[in-house]
């Protein structure tokens, strides 16, 4: 009998989260749904501030492929959001974000309006890559997550407690 058997069936942590992979077109539409997934997956890893947080830079890495990477080839193309989290750490959880595209990078044409996206997200993430050539564009977003405040019970009310108070 080797270790391994000794040490009986190997599962899969209860504190695992999946991985989430979404893929779509590069439109606004589904850009929105791939934000309101995201923020459905993240919701429970941390506290709801932090969730909009997140979401809302991922949300402009995906706004950036809706209108920048395929504005050459005049129709949308694809985008592939990627998202895993480590288990859970003393300090809280890893959480890598990865954005997709397989068009062209396109450099800010200077101050305006626009271009603020990836500033945003500098100063949301603890880290941001971007990633660029032939074959597309790669947004790669990291963050130190804390864990979400645990939910206090409500007081419990009752004959009992009702009596005391009074």
């Amino acid at each position: 009998m080797d270790v391994l058997q000794r040490l009986g069936p190997r599962t899969e942590p209860r504190t695992a989260v999946a991985p989430l992979e979404l893929c779509a077109l590069s439109t606004t539409e589904d850009a929105a749904m791939m934000r309101r997934r995201f923020r459905s997956w993240v919701g429970p890893l941390t506290d709801a501030d932090t969730a909009d947080d997140l979401a809302l830079a991922v949300y402009e890495a995906l706004a950036n492929v809706v209108d920048h990477a395929y504005v050459e080839r005049g129709a949308p193309g694809l985008m592939t959001l990627w998202a895993v989290v480590s288990h859970p750490l003393l300090t809280g959880r890893d959480l890598v974000v990865t954005v997709l595209d397989e068009g062209a990078w396109r450099p800010s044409s200077g101050p305006g309006w626009r271009g603020r996206g990836l500033p945003l997200m500098r100063e949301l993430m603890h880290a941001t890559a971007v990633l660029s050539d032939d074959d597309g564009t790669t947004v790669q977003l990291r963050r130190r997550i804390a864990p979400a405040p645990a939910a206090t019970p409500a007081p419990r009310t009752g004959p009992g407690r009702a009596a005391a108070m009074a």
